[in-house]
């Protein structure tokens, strides 16, 4: 069950996906990954202004009593659908990390290696990604990641480096 804090949270997501606009390169890199959660966050945002545009039109509507109120009123109320529609899909298909600390997983995915090294009980990746799986489930927190994904990069076990972090 979503509740407030997950939905605050996710406006902030879809926030910070709508800011890279001013960055495509960003975005396509995001988009690329996640194709629907970019097309949601997007959508949303999209949705959220043109509600708020109608909503706004069908209240001077209302207060003047000048012309099709109906319409804009049905406009209002499908833009209203729309966008709580488009906001539950992207919490629905966002991650369970935050865009920054996926941004540095990402980073660490970027400079790891896929290949089991000699006497190493899993590859680089395969560590990250138990590591991202141990901060998602809330037994790391965001310095404890950022530590644990530094020492997987320079050991030479790093399934001992996820064991040390449980």
């Amino acid at each position: 069950m979503v509740d407030l804090e997950d939905l605050v949270e996710a406006v902030v997501d879809i926030e910070d996906i709508v800011e890279e606009i001013a960055e495509p390169d960003e975005l396509l890199e995001d988009f690329l990954e996640e194709p629907l959660l970019i097309a949601f966050a997007l959508g949303a945002a999209v949705a959220a202004v043109l509600t708020v545009l109608l909503v706004l039109a069908t209240l001077v509507v209302l207060l003047f009593a000048v012309g099709p109120v109906a319409v804009l009123a049905s406009l209002a109320v499908v833009g209203l659908l729309v966008t709580t529609l488009a906001v539950a899909g992207f919490v629905y298909f966002r991650t369970d990390v935050p865009a920054e600390v996926q941004r540095m997983i990402d980073a660490a995915r970027d400079r790891s290696d896929e290949t089991t090294h000699e006497g190493a009980s899993m590859s680089e990746r395969e560590a990250i990604d138990e590591l991202k799986t141990q901060y998602a489930a809330g037994e790391l927190t965001e310095l404890e990641l950022e530590r644990a994904l530094e020492d997987v990069l320079t050991s030479d076990d790093p399934g001992r480096v996820v064991e040390r972090s449980r």
